[in-house]
């Protein structure tokens, strides 16, 4: 009798096939939700850029309510974007910090990874930017065009000066990380001006070459 009672509260073990099974099943749902959550990142970084760059926009726009003025948008050298544009936020803050660009992991130094706002100082490659304290002597006079992603403004710019002193574009290096606009897509040219060069799209996939960008 104590022989019986014995074996019948002895506890039972997972055999080497119940525990393969449970390993494979754990496994497959991982596969499942590892992408998705990835995915769903990347759509929130996405969404948070869009919504970085309205809140830039205002910001901007106040500042040249104000003065006339757009924020200069070329750098001295060595100057970091963030120094380039501390007059967004200081004395008076238009805006409480330059919006950083979460996919932008490439540029070393930290004041860089902000999202890139080029406005018509460094769009037509001046000498002088002009700021409310004065002409600020910056660039290499290089002639720059008003094109973007293969598509020419001709009411913004002729290809040689701009037609709006207010124009400017703001741009975030996307899910690739890198700056496509100035690279090359897969399988074809590319550079400042050149052909193709792609937007981001989410419809061809959620990390899919290009930069995404907001245009005043």
């Amino acid at each position: 009798m104590s022989s019986i009672t014995a074996r019948l509260g002895r506890p039972r073990a997972f055999t080497l096939i119940e525990l393969l099974i449970v390993v494979a099943i754990i496994a497959i749902l991982a596969a499942i939700a590892v992408p998705n959550f990835l995915e769903a990142q990347t759509r929130s970084k996405v969404s948070r850029v869009q919504s970085d760059m309205r809140t830039f926009t205002t910001g901007i726009e106040s500042y040249r309510v104000d003065y006339n003025v757009m924020p200069r948008s070329a750098r001295v050298v060595g100057e970091t974007r963030e120094h380039m544009l501390a007059s967004l936020t200081t004395p008076i803050a238009y805006l409480s910090s330059i919006p950083r660009d979460p996919f932008n992991t490439v540029e070393q130094v930290e004041g860089n990874r902000t999202i890139t706002y080029w406005g018509p100082d460094f769009l037509v490659g001046n000498t002088t930017a002009f700021t409310p304290n004065g002409p600020l002597t910056i660039g290499d006079n290089t002639a720059r065009t008003a094109f973007f992603f293969g598509t020419s403004f001709p009411e913004i710019s002729d290809g040689n000066r701009l037609n709006r002193r207010d124009f400017y574009v703001l741009i975030s290096l996307g899910p690739d990380g890198l700056f496509s606009i100035n690279s090359p897509p897969p399988g074809g040219s590319g550079g400042f001006g050149s052909l193709p060069l792609t937007p981001y799209d989410p419809t061809n996939g959620t990390l899919s070459y290009g930069d995404i960008i907001r245009i005043n």
